[in-house]
């Protein structure tokens, strides 16, 4: 799991029926150094969200297999929106 921010959203001009009631979400994962301050980024990603994240909030996404997981129906998701993130603490330790 990865923490992101939300930078837009991704308007598709044709869509799924798999993919009716939510959201695809383009986001910016974090490095290290995002952690530390410093804005650097992950490439930019697509996340399906069904919770609602606005543009400039915190997340926290879910890759890969653990997509997939929250849904009963195969479901064709790399990136999951499976938080919305209130506060972060972060210490890096020696």
């Amino acid at each position: 799991m990865r923490i992101g921010t939300v930078i837009g959203r991704v308007t598709l001009a044709v869509r799924t029926h798999k993919y009716v009631g939510e959201r695809l979400l383009l986001a910016l994962p974090w490095t290290e150094e995002t952690f530390s301050g410093v804005e650097t980024y992950a490439p930019a990603i697509v996340v399906y969200d069904l919770l609602g994240a606005g543009v400039g909030q915190q997340i926290a996404i879910s890759e890969g297999r653990e997509a997939a997981c929250p849904f009963a129906k195969a479901t064709p998701v790399d990136a999951y929106c499976a938080a919305l993130v209130d506060q972060i603490s972060y210490h890096k330790t020696p």
